[in-house]
């Protein structure tokens, strides 16, 4: 009979030790869950912080791939895609590393800077020098503007300062 008491009991404790455990542990679980929770959150905060420096530092830094400056300039002047790759073609003819350029300098659409392989195009490169230029300057009848050195960005050329007198205050000149 002492055996048979000595099984039991020793189910018994085995019993207790198993539902002690689950006791013991019960509060871990729940532990471990928000853990979980808050690793999952701040992984989903630092990828939000990462992606929103990126954008400002993109936004801040502007155009930095001149053919995406191209087409942007392309689409502001609403040029269709064979009027971009006619301009294309003369940019890569004229050598730019920046095609924008030719959205800004007047030299680059004469016809002697074009060359001869545009004869046939003259007409139309004309039409779209007029349309993102401007008419030019004879064509308005304004005389030609000559190009000086470019002012310092840091140091503008600022004009000459005048007198703004109203009228009828001329200075009165008082001999001695």
């Amino acid at each position: 009979m002492n055996a048979l008491l000595v099984i039991l009991l020793a189910q018994r404790s085995r019993g207790d030790s198993l539902s002690e455990s689950f006791r013991n542990h019960a509060g871990s679980g729940r532990d471990e869950v928000l853990l979980g929770l808050l690793i999952a959150a701040a992984l989903v905060a630092g990828l939000w912080a990462v992606a929103r420096l990126t954008g400002m530092r993109r936004r801040r830094r502007g155009y930095r791939n001149p053919g995406e400056l191209f087409r942007a300039l392309c689409k502001a002047h609403h040029l269709t895609w064979s009027d971009r790759w006619l301009l294309g073609r003369v940019a890569r003819h004229q050598g730019l590393r920046d095609p924008a350029r030719l959205f800004l300098e007047a030299e680059r659409w004469e016809e002697q800077n074009l060359g001869s392989g545009f004869a046939l195009e003259f007409a139309r490169l004309r039409t779209l020098r007029n349309r993102i230029l401007g008419p030019p300057a004879s064509a308005r009848g304004e005389p030609p503007v000559r190009r000086t050195e470019a002012a310092s960005p840091l140091l503008p050329r600022m004009p000459v300062p005048t007198f703004d007198l109203p009228p009828g205050s001329e200075p009165q000149h008082v001999e001695s």
